[in-house]
């Protein structure tokens, strides 16, 4: 991106990037043992399937180690890396039910294919996420931003704050993804940074968060009053509450944004948890992204 290059997160949010030689070559050999152990493996029909697995499971796993680098590939390029990476997968799946047949599927094997397509999705959920930096921030209605995305001949997917609800400092305030993953181009950010700092509130640097998330306002009713905001990845398991961010245009579509409720008295504090992919826990505090570098506002 030209004068607009995001950091990615540390390479323990997204299980499938690694620029760590030690891991990548302790995976590699481990591959290239298996693949040696086939060679000698009983020339029975259960050591037939597993040679001829070999090739679609070392496919998997170099597509899934390939789609944790993808922001790597020209922004151009993308769609169709997404695309092929896409039919790569099925293909290799296909294949590996068709070696199998009737028979159990080992659990090595399925957790291979399980994590190709998790890699597929956490890619295509890469995005851009702004964060409060403030206290409070409060958004105004976004239909003007939706309307100059959408004549800029935008396609992705833009998310804010619920016009007039009060969000609060940690919890993300903006989501901005393109159809197939990625940060959208400058002119696109400089859009929403643009009508981010004209609202009511500070926000933090834009960041590359993987996968994109929502956040949902939970309510405590045994404690009247007492609430919190979870963050969570937008695949994956449902969380319960009422989500805060909502579309502003996608596809190419404007979508419907209600207008800001009647004033109201302010909240108390709110406390956002994100929650942890590790273990399907609340964390109270965000994991700290690696630094985000200055870029022109203007």
């Amino acid at each position: 991106m030209l004068g607009y290059d995001l950091p990615m997160p540390p390479p323990h949010t997204n299980p499938h990037a690694s620029n760590d030689p030690i891991l990548w070559s302790t995976l590699l050999s481990g591959w290239i043992q298996f693949a040696q152990r086939a060679v000698a493996l009983p020339k029975d029909e259960q050591g037939q399937r597993w040679r001829d697995s070999v090739a679609p499971t070392i496919g998997l796993h170099a597509l899934a180690m390939a789609l944790g680098e993808i922001d790597k590939v020209d922004p151009e390029e993308r769609p169709l890396a997404m695309d092929k990476s896409e039919i790569g997968i099925k293909a290799h799946v296909g294949e590996l039910n068709q070696i199998w047949g009737s028979e159990p599927m080992p659990e090595s094997i399925i957790e291979l294919i399980e994590d190709a397509k998790a890699a597929w999705e956490i890619a295509l959920h890469e995005g851009v996420a702004w964060i409060a930096a403030s206290d409070r921030f409060v958004a105004f209605h976004p239909g003007e931003l939706g309307e100059a995305l959408l004549n800029a001949g935008y396609l992705g997917e833009v998310m804010i704050a619920t016009p007039g609800i009060e969000m609060f400092k940690g919890a993300p305030i903006a989501i901005a993804r393109n159809n197939s993953g990625g940060q959208p181009e400058d002119d696109i950010l400089r859009m929403i940074q643009d009508f981010l700092d004209a609202c009511d509130g500070q926000v933090e640097h834009p960041q590359i968060i993987r996968p994109i998330c929502q956040v949902y306002r939970q309510f405590d009713f045994l404690h009247p009053g007492s609430a919190k905001d979870l963050v969570a990845p937008v695949i994956g398991e449902l969380q319960a509450g009422q989500p805060l961010l909502i579309s502003v245009v996608s596809g190419g579509e404007m979508c419907p944004v209600p207008l800001p409720p009647k004033l109201a008295k302010p909240l108390d504090a709110v406390e956002v948890v994100w929650l942890d992919e590790d273990d399907d826990e609340p964390d109270s505090d965000r994991e700290t992204y690696s630094e985000v570098r200055d870029f022109d506002r203007r």
